[in-house]
């Protein structure tokens, strides 16, 4: 095969033994599809993209001797269009079964069922859900993330099984037994960058390294230098205009997936951008009221529950998303004005933080209860003009009694 084909394909598994990594979930399906007992009629594999969901689903029905009908239902996402598809493929058994011993009859595959969105797609997950209770055939389903407030209601019917993006080790075997295959020789080190950059997805590890092979048959560390274009952060502005710019909660939430942008100064520019981002006052409300949602949940991840991250992604991406169709390019706020106020405030919070060092160091209490508890009575004599002899005693500079005349609240 000539390397204009698309490796993709031509290492795509064949068999359940060949799928890359995930070797409890794989077990999870395969128990799932023998049992002639099984409780829920409906299977939903969830996880990163390229990790073998889809994969997994072509090799069982493959060795397993049933005929797949597929649908994608981001792309088929009304209740008529799913049910057109949906509703003969689950309803009769395929007429091979009849006929051959090679077939036990049909499956039905709806991939992509967390790209449902929007008002197209009114009547979608209950017409998905209505076809699974009434299916005569096992119902397979692939997402990437499943905790989308749309497609809830679907785990409900499904047996979840969750896939994990596949480990680098994994991921560099694979590229190098295509090396062989292909008769190229790669330093590790190359193969170890495409592996990186992958970010766990092999389809598009695959995908690069075929890239980089139709330069030359020997690949070095430097010819893979290109694809840190691909892993380049995201910057601020890029995850503002991103975000707010979606066309769905899907779109908004990989754009946060792959930015690594400061957590807490993102929320707070997210929180300043809102009112431009929205002109009407229900949407502004609505969206600021998942936002407070977001903000809880970046508290309780703090710096060990990571795993609690897609949540607060998820609630991000649905403030960005209230009404998408709405978004007008505009001018961002940023660096936060929180952040902005504070920097301005520099100078005279030190100020503040000397007056009181000061103040807690003669009469021997904490910087904090010279503040809140001394200083507003020192505030208080200066008004009567009895504070010459404490300023002294205290070492003031005049800098600082200028402070505390001025000064409105401590």
């Amino acid at each position: 095969m000539s390397i204009d084909h698309l490796w993709v394909e031509k290492y795509r598994p064949k068999s359940i033994s060949e799928i890359l990594g995930n070797k409890e979930a794989k077990t999870a399906f395969i128990d799932w599809l023998i049992n002639k007992k099984r409780r829920k009629k409906a299977v939903l594999l969830y996880g990163p993209a390229g990790v073998g969901k889809t994969a997994l689903i072509n090799a069982a029905a493959n060795e397993f001797g049933y005929s797949i009908i597929e649908m994608n239902a981001s792309d088929t996402r009304t209740k008529n269009s799913i049910n057109k598809i949906g509703k003969p493929a689950t309803s009769y058994a395929a007429l091979d079964k009849f006929t051959s011993h090679s077939t036990k009859g049909n499956v039905l595959f709806l991939d992509e069922v967390d790209g449902v969105f929007g008002q197209q797609d009114r009547g979608g997950i209950p017409a998905i859900i209505k076809i699974v209770n009434e299916s005569l055939v096992p119902v397979m389903m692939a997402a990437n993330d499943p905790d989308l407030k749309k497609i809830r209601p679907l785990k409900k019917v499904c047996k979840v099984i969750r896939f994990q993006q596949i480990r680098l080790p994994i991921i560099i075997t694979l590229l190098q037994r295509i090396c062989l295959n292909e008769n190229i020789t790669a330093e590790f080190e190359a193969l170890e960058r495409i592996a990186i950059n992958s970010r766990g997805d092999v389809r598009s590890a695959i995908n690069d390294l075929q890239s980089i092979a139709r330069i030359g048959k020997v690949i070095t560390l430097q010819d893979t230098l290109f694809l840190t274009i691909r892993t380049k952060d995201i910057s601020m502005f890029d995850t503002l205009r991103g975000v707010f710019s979606a066309k769905s909660h899907k779109d908004a939430a990989t754009i946060l997936n792959y930015s690594n942008v400061n957590f807490d100064d993102f929320l707070l520019s997210f929180s300043d951008n809102l009112p431009r981002r929205y002109s009407n006052s229900e949407d502004l409300a609505t969206a600021y009221d998942i936002l407070s949602k977001a903000d809880v949940v970046r508290g309780r991840v703090g710096t060990e529950n990571w795993s609690l991250l897609k949540y607060f992604f998820n609630f991000l991406a649905e403030a960005a998303t209230v009404s998408p169709d709405s978004f007008k390019p505009f001018e961002f706020i940023y660096p936060p004005l929180r952040i902005m106020k504070l920097f301005w405030t520099k100078s005279q919070r030190t100020i503040l933080d000397s007056i009181s060092l000061k103040i807690g160091k003669k009469v021997h209490v904490s910087k904090k209860t010279a503040k809140e508890d001394v200083l507003p009575f020192i505030k208080i004599m200066l008004k009567k003009k009895k504070t010459e002899s404490i300023f002294t005693y205290l070492e003031f500079e005049p800098s600082e009694i200028d402070y505390i005349k001025k000064m409105n609240k401590y």
